[in-house]
């Protein structure tokens, strides 16, 4: 689901609802949706997200406004863009886990909060071909040689094979790269909106002098 951020900002002249055009706002809006997602980027690179790059590049920005509301939204192409954000429960993630074999193979942590869940049919696009992406993320990622508790190499199809195991059983990890990226934008980008509000609000007030108003700014 878009993460998606509202603005409404209207006048109340005589207890009717005005409404305000936020041309401003709106190109205010378009320079902070550009640089949440370049620094959403960010994050899932520093998050060592980005094996084959198609997450990062599916990000995109969208805004739908009408004359008193603005809605900036966030989201992917690719349809687990999600999943990686909020993570993925695992199907039975009260499992005690295996004990970790030698050469320390990766074990995704639970997600409790997540709406996604395996075996639930929420994360039907992605169950039937969970086992095909990880053998492409263990192709594409150089974990090197890893060998089991006797010093044998562990062949990339039982690495697979766990791995999907383990993913599935016990969960993905939200990376929250969006929200991180959603909060730092925002603070950064409040002086930008605030004046572009003002110079709406000014606009408004110039064509219609003869009223009183009451301006109120909903975030």
């Amino acid at each position: 689901m878009p993460r998606t951020n509202r603005i409404v900002l209207y006048v109340d002249i005589d207890g009717e609802r005005v409404p305000l055009y936020l041309n401003r706002l709106q190109k205010a809006m378009n320079k902070v949706g550009k640089r949440i997602v370049a620094n959403a980027r960010k994050v899932l690179k520093r998050q060592n997200k980005v094996v084959s790059g198609n997450l990062s590049r599916s990000l995109f920005y969208s805004i739908e406004g009408s004359k008193d509301t603005i809605e900036l939204s966030f989201e992917g192409s690719v349809p687990y863009w999600d999943f990686v954000e909020q993570g993925v429960q695992g199907a039975a993630p009260n499992t005690p886990p295996p004990k970790n074999p030698k050469g320390k193979l990766p074990y995704s942590n639970r997600a409790p909060d997540s709406p996604y869940k395996f075996g639930s049919g929420r994360e039907q696009e992605t169950t039937g071909t969970l086992r095909g992406g990880i053998d492409r993320w263990v192709i594409q990622k150089p974990f090197g040689a890893i060998r089991d508790d006797k010093g044998r190499f562990i062949p990339r199809k039982s690495m697979v094979s766990a791995l999907s195991r383990n993913i599935y059983t016990y969960g993905i990890a939200p990376s929250n790269f969006y929200t991180i990226a959603i909060d730092q934008g925002f603070k950064k980008g409040q002086l930008i909106m605030a004046k572009a509000i003002g110079l709406d609000v000014a606009e408004f007030v110039e064509e219609n002098m003869d009223g009183i108003y009451n301006i109120e700014i909903t975030l």
